[in-house]
């Protein structure tokens, strides 16, 4: 029942009563329906206008989310609220009311406007990832100079219908003021009738609205799932309904701003983790450490799941592992790349994409379990694979939402490339700058180095500490007579003997020309003599040829050094060494003498060094 057919209702036995004042009454009733119908359509209006400001926000905040990530799933309520846009506007375009109507195509001109200059440009852009174009579009301000025009002019369309509101009121109460009047006029009995009539009519609308407004109350308090009895008038029925409706919407868009709310705090988790992953690989200083870093970093990163990081070696013809995460000691284990789809193909691989692909000839991990695959590119260059899966039958979470795992595992490994990358740069310079490049040994500068640390250690352990210094005889005599490249060709056969008989711990290094040094943490004086003896014998029954002509015989004076025998200092541990070597020298090469032993005469070589 309508609220016009309740109000005639109530009237009608009055109007049995007095059939004189019956005409008078209809016209004093008719005009009370009109200026009730008209508020109750201006009203209509009103929520109209908030519907579409609603729009417009929605519109609005749905474009700066999409050029902001990128998701084509924030497009979804600007392209709701642009199809329900037309029929509000054309329920707005009131024909009694022309400048209402004028208003509203202002305000839709605006809102079009809008759409063509900012909102369409900058989805365009942001979809054809001109990111910086998309952020340069609205950093203009265009959009939000139009958006402030648009609800400016919302405003002014609400303040005119807040008018025509009161207008309207002010037309029911004086058409109420004359209905009263003619009630007076038509006796008391009418007009108690009457007023009984409008106090039960009254009280029914009123607990309507009522209970509308504590709806709208607990709504506006937060509190989910709001609903209201559409019962009564059918009017109130309709605001019901439409309140409900409402209800769920709101209810609908806070579920959905909570999810995006869960996953940007998850995304942002991962980027912290990631931005947490590259300090500490920036602080590693060489490949062995960024190792340590990433097996501590890849199972917080990848939960519920086991792998191995493999690099190429040198020769590049194999993967060998660098880190393994969640497998039995000993499972990890070197592979051909070429037996690997993703290197081969140089893209990612995941379980459920390549249909048409086989299975990789050797995994690496253990089980038959889907596994993914994503090789490591820098520059152009492939470092290595990241391959892992879940650590057991049942796949991860982190499986489950395969664009979130795009989103983790593309900048991961775009990271691990770069740092690995640069750590494996930073131990080919540490390397070069500590090595000889023609031997392979410590340079003078890498010698000096642990001389200090080892003087140091020796120092604090009292632990001993030798050093021997060697020199080829007649290395001047060779180069003359053969030619740099025999000389260097000796050089290079010196830093073999060397590395090979050198202990573990211990350092062999060439300080310069044909002067080579063993540093002997540990080695009393005559553990470090009978070791030097060794190498001297080993040099001694070299045989050498170079462009197949004999080197002939080639030997080398050592001198030998320890700790706090003969020397109290690092540069005097150094000097003592060398004096014995000047003494094996003099007292006719091809020896070994230990700092502090006196020679009483010297000696002549036991035979021709060269021949």
């Amino acid at each position: 029942m309508k609220v016009r057919q309740l109000i005639l209702l109530w009237q009608l036995p009055f109007w049995l009563l007095l059939l004189g004042s019956a005409l008078l009454l209809n016209s004093a009733l008719e005009g009370r329906v009109t200026a009730t119908r008209q508020a109750t359509q201006t009203r209509m209006r009103t929520e109209e206008l908030a519907g579409v400001l609603q729009a417009v926000v929605d519109m609005e905040t749905s474009v700066r989310g999409y050029v902001i990530v990128g998701d084509e799933a924030f497009l979804e309520p600007y392209r709701a609220a642009q199809a329900s846009l037309p029929q509000r506007f054309e329920r707005l375009k009131e024909p009694n009311r022309p400048t209402t109507r004028t208003e509203v195509l202002r305000l839709e001109a605006l809102l079009k406007r809008w759409q063509i200059e900012v909102a369409d440009p900058e989805i365009t852009a942001r979809r054809a990832g001109q990111e910086a174009e998309a952020r340069r579009l609205v950093q203009r301000g265009t959009g939000k100079r139009l958006i402030d025009q648009v609800r400016a002019q919302i405003q002014v369309l609400n303040r005119s219908e807040v008018q025509h509101l009161r207008a309207d009121e002010t037309r029911a109460a004086r058409q109420l003021q004359h209905l009263r009047r003619a009630l007076l006029a038509a006796g008391l009995l009418l007009l108690a009738g009457s007023v009984a009539a409008t106090v039960v009519l009254a009280s029914r609308l009123t607990r309507a609205f009522q209970a509308l407004a504590l709806a709208a109350q607990r709504l506006s308090a937060g509190e989910p799932d709001v609903r209201v009895a559409p019962s009564g008038v059918q009017e109130f029925q309709q605001i019901g309904a439409a309140f409900n409706t409402m209800s769920a919407e709101l209810q609908e868009s806070q579920a959905l701003a909570q999810s995006r709310q869960v996953d940007l705090e998850q995304r942002n988790t991962q980027m912290r983790s990631l931005s947490e992953l590259s300090d500490w690989l920036q602080a590693a200083r060489s490949l062995n450490e960024g190792a340590e870093v990433l097996g501590r970093a890849l199972p917080a990163l990848l939960p519920d799941t086991q792998g191995t990081l493999l690099m190429f070696n040198a020769s590049r013809n194999l993967l060998t592992p660098l880190v393994a995460w969640g497998l039995p000691e000993g499972a990890a284990r070197a592979s051909s790349p070429d037996e690997c789809w993703a290197l081969r193909r140089g893209e990612a691989r995941f379980p459920d994409e390549g249909r048409f692909a086989p299975p990789c000839l050797s995994s690496g991990l253990p089980g038959n379990r889907e596994y993914m695959c994503f090789p490591l590119f820098v520059h152009g260059e492939t470092l290595g694979v990241l391959r892992f899966q879940g650590a057991s039958a049942e796949p991860p979470l982190l499986f489950a939402d395969k664009t979130e795992l795009r989103h983790l595992l593309v900048p991961l490994t775009r990271q691990l490339g770069l740092a690995l990358s640069a750590l494996q740069l930073q131990d080919r310079l540490r390397d070069q700058s500590r090595r000889d490049p023609l031997t392979g040994l410590a340079n003078r500068r890498h010698l000096e180095e642990e001389l200090d640390r080892q003087v140091s250690l020796s120092v604090s352990t009292a632990s001993p500490l030798s050093l021997v210094a060697l020199d080829i005889d007649h290395f001047k005599r060779l180069n003359d007579t053969f030619g740099h490249d025999a000389g260097d060709a000796v050089l290079v056969q010196m830093g073999q003997t060397l590395r090979k008989l050198t202990p573990a711990g211990a350092l062999a290094a060439r300080p310069g020309g044909e002067e080579f040094c063993l540093l002997l943490p540990g080695f009393t004086g005559d553990e470090a003599l009978a070791l030097a003896e060794q190498v001297r014998a080993a040099i001694e029954g070299w045989s050498l040829a170079h462009a197949g002509i004999s080197l002939g015989r080639i030997t080398a004076s050592l001198g030998v050094s320890t700790w706090g025998d003969t020397a109290t200092s690092g540069p005097a541990l150094v000097k003592a060494a060398d004096e014995a070597l000047y003494q094996a020298k003099h007292a006719g090469r091809n020896r070994v003498v230990l700092a502090g032993t006196r020679l009483d005469e010297p000696q002549t070589d036991t035979a021709e060094p060269l021949s």
